[in-house]
């Protein structure tokens, strides 16, 4: 063994590891021709939050590169170390610690999955918000880099209070209320800023949350999902907005799909025999009282008569109980990988948006073209999620060279356009040297933090190299 490895050992035991048959499972996502394949040196499963105090201190003091995994479900690069070191693997601690009902609370560890929160949630009359992404992901990294829910158009992206950090230095922060002396921990509110709002959004640059205090929501009493057809898309754009403004859907997709995709997704279907021009469609999520849903469903198909929509029958309990849980339908991954360019937007400019990314994927034959766009609480702004989902095959060297063209092109063409900002901090699509003054202090935080800049090195706010 290494010194380090040693000092790891005591430490942990032996859920240390630098194996390379240990280290390989780690050196790549499905993002890997944009972020390049990279070892860790070590893989480490910590299991309580001393010990992550102590990996801390030794790889502060060695100054070694330190890379939080959650629970092992990564996309885009914010995982991949790219300046090796130690793969700090959090699976171990995955408690729900506790689920307070009056205060409408969960109290969870980083390792904590969507599906043991579900779980852990029934009978008490409280649900949790949940992604569109796969059950075994981590509700905790999911929250802290803000994920999309199929019900953000209601509630929102943010479903954290407070967290408890350990900071780069081995030293522990509380965040929110939780810092008050006797404090009572259920709210981000503090005599100063929130901090917790500092680290959310960071691809896990300054430090490792060991603990959250998340928001769970009263179960409604129906959910229903409606689908609904239009001509184009810039038809769906004045529905969208009415939706949105007028608080009659708890969350809605506007979306498109190329015939190369409606094949894919629906081969028995006559949709998926079209050959010739692209499926608009929307996805409607309605919930609240059964009188709620029944009025919000009146007006939505009032105002689908009046804009060009129309219902469309189809079956949805897949779609709500993904919903309630997490997202199961997933057939068209099975086209190979997935590229998405994720960023927030305004609604009015999703067609222009939609316009490039057709563009974009026709000047280089890549054309498994998914577009989604989904309003986001709160409206001010026209808030709306947009995803580009391009299906590709990372085994074809010809669409690896082309893709990671395309993904340069297309972002400099968004911007172009106009965009709020990219829906996370991902590598290889981030550059923080484009915001002015925003990105100096941003990299002046992380530095401050992080002086000897252990903490995911390569990663936005600094260059990728």
């Amino acid at each position: 063994m290494s010194n380090i490895e040693k000092e790891l050992f005591g430490i942990v035991g032996d859920r240390v590891s630098c194996d390379v048959a240990d280290l390989i499972p780690f050196e790549r996502d499905d993002q890997c021709p944009i972020v390049p394949p990279h070892l860790p040196d070590y893989v480490v499963q910590p299991a309580t939050k001393e010990e992550v105090q102590d990996i801390m201190r030794l790889a502060n003091e060695n100054k070694i590169p330190v890379v939080p995994l959650s629970a092992g479900i990564n996309r885009k690069g914010l995982c991949i170390a790219s300046k090796g070191g130690i793969l700090l693997d959090l699976r171990r601690m995955n408690r729900i610690i506790d689920v307070d009902k009056e205060m409408m609370t969960a109290t969870i560890e980083p390792g904590a999955t969507f599906v043991q929160l579900v779980e852990a949630l029934k009978g008490t009359g409280l649900r949790a918000i949940t992604p569109d992404a796969p059950a075994t992901v981590s509700v905790l990294a999911n929250y802290m880099l803000r994920g999309i829910y199929g019900s953000s158009t209601r509630y929102g992206i943010d479903h954290l209070l407070t967290i408890e950090v350990v900071l780069p230095n081995g030293e522990v922060l509380e965040t929110g209320s939780a810092a008050t002396p006797n404090g009572i921990p259920y709210s981000g509110i503090v005599n100063g800023p929130d901090f917790c709002k500092l680290f959310q959004g960071s691809p896990g640059n300054l430090g490792v949350i060991t603990k959250a205090r998340i928001k769970v929501y009263p179960m409604p009493e129906e959910i229903k999902v409606k689908f609904a057809m239009y001509k184009s898309i810039d038809a769906m754009v004045e529905p969208t907005i009415r939706f949105a403004k007028e608080d009659l859907v708890a969350g809605m997709w506007a979306m498109t799909f190329s015939p190369n995709i409606m094949k894919l997704m629906m081969p028995d279907s006559p949709l998926g025999t079209k050959d010739d021009e692209d499926f608009f469609a929307m996805v409607l999520f309605l919930e609240g009282s059964a009188d709620r849903v029944a009025a919000d469903e009146k007006a939505i198909k009032k105002i689908l008569k009046s804009t060009g929509g129309m219902f469309m029958p189809m079956p949805s309990d897949v779609m709500v109980k993904d919903h309630m849980c997490m997202r199961s339908a997933v057939g068209g991954w099975r086209a190979g990988n997935l590229y998405g360019c994720s960023f927030y937007g305004v609604m009015k400019l999703v067609p222009e948006y939609y316009r490039v990314c057709k563009e974009v994927c026709k000047k280089y034959d890549l054309e498994g073209l998914h577009y989604e766009a989904m309003p986001v609480a709160p409206f001010n702004g026209q808030l709306t999620y947009n995803d580009p989902c391009i299906f590709w095959d990372a085994s074809d060297p010809d669409q690896v060279q082309r893709m990671v063209k395309l993904n340069k092109e297309l972002i400099e063409r968004l911007l172009d356009v106009g965009i709020y900002g990219w829906f996370r901090a991902f590598p290889g699509v981030v550059d923080a040297s484009v915001l002015g003054k925003y990105g100096e202090f941003w990299r002046d935080i992380k530095r401050f933090i992080d002086p000897n800049s252990i903490m995911n090195p390569g990663k936005p706010p600094e260059a990728v190299e």
